[in-house]
């Protein structure tokens, strides 16, 4: 375990809380996608920048 803070008890908290963003991020991440998907404009071309982000989230998949 990496140390953050000085204090053991704050470590554990952040520790913890990462665990549970990254699990929320794996189990609903490619609904939010989905989402902004569909609630972008359809005309608007995509930059490299969400290209690569797209590229990312396919090999995390």
């Amino acid at each position: 375990m990496k140390k953050y803070y000085e204090e053991a008890k704050y470590n554990a908290a952040f520790d913890r809380c990462v665990d549970v963003m990254s699990q929320m991020l794996q189990k609903y991440g490619h609904q939010v996608l989905d989402k902004l998907e569909q609630d972008a404009p359809q005309g608007v071309e995509h930059s490299e920048e969400s290209n690569q982000a797209q590229l990312l989230t396919d090999k995390a998949a």
